[in-house]
């Protein structure tokens, strides 16, 4: 019974320590995600702009009034990949008829024609902007996709998030409808 008390405490003395490592890890790896974000929660949008696959140029501020949700993604990026399904459907379709509401999607280092072989494979509808040197997303990033910006109609930012998982997408969604409502 005693050697029973000791191995049990030994091996949860090993889990413990393999969870603070874990812990720690996580912890630097979100440090990480926060130094090698340029901008801010409450500041406004840098000013840039964006050319569509129909070659038309916009200019971020032409969508102050709306509410602007920006996600940057590469097609290398398994997470991304499984996050875009999500968009389109929980997303786009709920509020693509909104006049109050844009979604613009980030190829981050991606041509125009690799954008619309993406698009027609997958079968989306929202709106894809080639993003090849990276000179919109270095505006928000260093490093790490996907990233899901939004916007108020003021062009200030209000939500920002990277990675993708049930709990994130559910606010990032909640956030979007809140500020429709407003």
């Amino acid at each position: 019974m005693k050697r029973t008390i000791i191995i049990l405490t030994v091996v949860l003395i090993g889990f413990g320590s393999c969870n603070n490592k874990q812990k720690k890890a996580e912890a630097e790896a979100n440090q990480d995600v926060i130094n090698s974000t340029v901008i801010k929660i409450g500041q406004k949008v840098p000013d840039f702009e964006y050319v569509s696959l129909n070659n038309d140029t916009f200019n971020i501020n032409d969508l102050k009034g709306k509410v602007v949700f920006m996600n940057f993604f590469a097609t290398s990026c398994p997470i991304c990949i499984k996050e875009l399904p999500f968009v389109e459907k929980d997303i786009w379709a709920t509020y693509r008829d909104n006049e109050n509401f844009e979604l613009i999607v980030f190829g981050r280092e991606h041509v125009a024609e690799e954008m619309i072989a993406f698009k027609e494979k997958n079968n989306y509808t929202f709106n894809i902007v080639p993003d090849p040197g990276r000179k919109i997303y270095s505006l928000f990033a260093e490093k790490y996709i996907p990233r899901n910006i939004v916007l108020n109609r003021e062009g200030k930012i209000i939500y920002q998030a990277t990675g993708f998982d049930d709990e994130e997408f559910i606010k990032l969604k909640e956030t979007i409808a809140t500020e429709l409502t407003k």
